[in-house]
């Protein structure tokens, strides 16, 4: 028999990926399954014989030939690849043991290394949205002229939006960074 399988919503923001993780394994408890990420929706499998603890790791630019290395790196400490999301968000598994906490990164310095990647990314792209709503900006003020400020303002809000969340991160990633290391 097909084991039940089920779509669920798995919104996360990268400055916060522990609720994700924490989500993950609570849904093994009840017997779901990560198996496939989507863009909103997640695969999961149902299978109350096993739990297990999930984590996940943000490493982007990986081909081929070095994500096998990458992985093979996770499976030598007992660590199953799952899945990715994006060519970023790698999800990786291991069976749950009673008081057992396992994390990929076990030093101060790669989980610093990992916060300042994410944020590195968000500041790239806090960055470049700038300067595509600036460009834009001036091409519509000049084509739409004031009798279309309707149409601009929305715009504009949702930017700000994109602004604010991008700005949060980098600074959520940079304060998460200095408290590892302090």
């Amino acid at each position: 028999m097909e084991p039940r399988r089920e779509k669920r919503v798995h919104l996360f923001f990268s400055w916060n990926y522990e609720q994700e993780e924490e989500r993950l394994n609570e849904l093994s408890l009840q017997g779901w399954h990560f198996e496939k990420a989507g863009a909103i929706k997640g695969t999961f499998v149902q299978d109350k014989t096993i739990r297990y603890t999930y984590r996940l790791d943000y490493q982007t630019g990986l081909k081929a030939e070095k994500k096998e290395e990458y992985v093979e790196l996770y499976r030598d400490a007992g660590w199953e690849y799952v899945n990715s999301y994006g060519a970023m968000w790698h999800y990786y598994r291991r069976p749950w043991e009673p008081g057992d906490q396992p994390r990929l990164y076990s030093d101060r310095e790669s989980l610093a290394a990992l916060y300042m990647r994410i944020q590195k990314v968000m500041a790239v792209m806090l960055l470049v949205n700038f300067v595509i709503l600036s460009a834009n900006l001036m091409n519509w003020l000049r084509w739409l002229g004031e009798k279309h400020v309707g149409f601009i303002i929305p715009v504009i809000a949702i930017y700000l939006l994109v602004f604010g969340l991008l700005g949060y991160g980098v600074v959520k990633m940079g304060k998460k960074a200095k408290a590892v290391m302090e």
